[in-house]
């Protein structure tokens, strides 16, 4: 799992840099952009609320009951606004061909990792809630289970900042 964390963060800045040198955003494209960023990082932060990390025990609450893998719902939801804010087609081309093989070894390491060290808890949730795609969802019971605090405990502020960074630079390049 080392490996592949070594490998997505490099990965993830690189494609961040050629998307911002060749983007060309108009306001639509921006603001649609905006839009997806918003809601992938809403799913992001109130999983990042959520989740207990390093903590021993699997998340099985809050938006862990309805999706095991929310944190890479939003990203992919963070990389998609990012693409249409570009208006580049090499860089969804990228993205859409990088990311889904990617993460779907992640995740699937992260199983049977998380399988390994947590039996038959781990495998019963495995049954009950989806890898990715929700059948279901309350969003009162999803926010009464987020916590801020946790968040930013989970270094959640450092894709906000990211988030903001983006939109200065994006802000920028639709200027001048």
């Amino acid at each position: 799992m080392k490996l592949r964390r070594s490998i997505r963060m490099p990965l993830g800045f690189l494609a961040g840099i050629l998307l911002i040198w060749r983007a060309d955003p108009t306001l639509l494209s921006f603001c649609t952009g905006a839009a997806v960023i918003f809601f992938g990082e809403m799913i992001r932060f109130v999983s990042a609320g959520t989740l207990k990390k390093h903590k021993g025990v699997i998340s099985q609450n809050g938006i862990y009951a309805y999706t095991r893998n929310p944190l890479y719902i939003g990203s992919f939801l963070l990389g998609t606004g990012a693409c249409i804010m570009s208006r580049d087609i090499l860089f969804p081309v990228l993205f859409f061909v990088l990311y889904i093989p990617i993460y779907n070894r992640v995740i699937e390491s992260e199983e049977k990792f998380l399988l390994k060290k947590n039996g038959e808890e781990y495998r019963q949730y495995l049954e009950k809630v989806p890898r990715i795609f929700p059948r279901e969802l309350n969003i009162t019971y999803i926010f009464s289970e987020t916590s801020a605090a946790g968040a930013f405990n989970n270094r959640e502020w450092k894709t906000l900042l990211g988030i903001a960074f983006l939109l200065v630079v994006m802000t920028a390049k639709m200027i001048y």
